[in-house]
């Protein structure tokens, strides 16, 4: 089998948007058949598999994975933290993506603080077998989706390159990123830093501070009643939602570059295309939400 290889795909130093390379992978993609790449990218075989762990004392976890969805449950029943995995690998052959599988590993590793540090190690490739990436085309890959269960945990931190991330009732700093995926918190009693690339956030019952910031996709919070503190809500291109408790009181200010924004709830001023609303003491906190391509609606509830 014929492979492509990166000095096939030099090109000179030209500044391109994201949007044009990824319009240009996509015609590359179409006008090299002859090289092989649809036979080491898109035909390859698969394999799946199960992998599990499981954790005392845990207090706090940090994940990290390249590629796949990682979820967080809360499980007042859980005796240790739950830790489990489902491996995809792929390969030219069934046997040999069968092989890597079976040679994948789940680290989790605890801490003298009760940090547990998740991650999934692939093995090496085989030389013959070539990764192509044109745009944000990537073939060839391997992934985990992770799901944990733990009773209780005060402190959640995730990482991931390609996949969501969901997170439930749990406690403490989260800090959540993903490359290319939504992230979804239920229920959450902590500080929220949440990033996405190419994705929606949704967060429902939560405290506060929040910040939520994603490229390409719609915001969705909804505080819980007691919820005090700053928010910080920006998309490129998405609508935005915010709920604020009846505890929330501060200022809140909005700006899109196009779509409507609809403040309810509190004392409401329009100045140069931005919209300004205050509940309360408007000095005890700020939310600023910004989009460049959708609606915002901020609902305050009644003090």
């Amino acid at each position: 089998m014929n492979t492509l290889h990166r000095s096939i795909l030099s090109f000179p130093s030209i500044p391109l948007s994201r949007r044009t390379a990824r319009r240009m992978g996509i015609l590359l993609l179409s006008a090299l058949p002859g090289l092989g790449l649809a036979g080491c990218a898109i035909n390859q075989a698969s394999s799946k598999g199960e992998l599990a762990q499981a954790v005392a004392d845990a207090k706090s976890v940090a994940v990290a994975t390249e590629n796949g969805s990682v979820e967080l449950i809360r499980d007042p029943a859980a005796t240790t933290m739950q830790i489990s995995a489902t491996i995809r690998c792929s390969a030219d052959t069934e046997e040999k993506a069968a092989a890597r599988v079976k040679a994948t590993k789940l680290i989790a590793v605890r801490d003298d603080n009760g940090k547990v540090r998740i991650a999934v190690e692939f093995p090496p490739r085989e030389p013959a077998v070539t990764v192509v990436f044109v745009g944000d085309f990537a073939g060839s890959q391997d992934s985990a989706s992770i799901v944990i269960r733990a009773a209780d945990l005060d402190g959640v931190e995730v990482s991931t390159s390609n996949g969501g991330i969901t997170v439930g009732a749990f406690a403490g700093p989260a800090k959540l990123e993903t490359s290319n995926g939504s992230i979804e918190l239920k229920d959450y009693a902590g500080p929220i830093d949440a990033r996405s690339s190419n994705g929606a956030i949704l967060a429902s019952g939560v405290l506060a501070p929040v910040v939520a910031d994603t490229s390409n996709g719609r915001i969705e919070i909804a505080l819980a009643p007691q919820a005090q503190g700053n928010l910080e809500l920006d998309t490129s291109n998405g609508s935005v939602l915010l709920d604020l408790g009846s505890a929330w009181q501060g200022t809140v200010t909005a700006d899109t570059s196009n779509g409507k924004i609809d403040l309810s709830g509190g004392d409401v001023v329009t100045k140069a295309g931005t919209k300004t609303m205050t509940i309360g003491d408007a000095a005890k906190a700020k939310a600023v939400i910004d989009t460049s391509n959708g609606r915002v609606t901020v609902r305050a509830a009644k003090q």
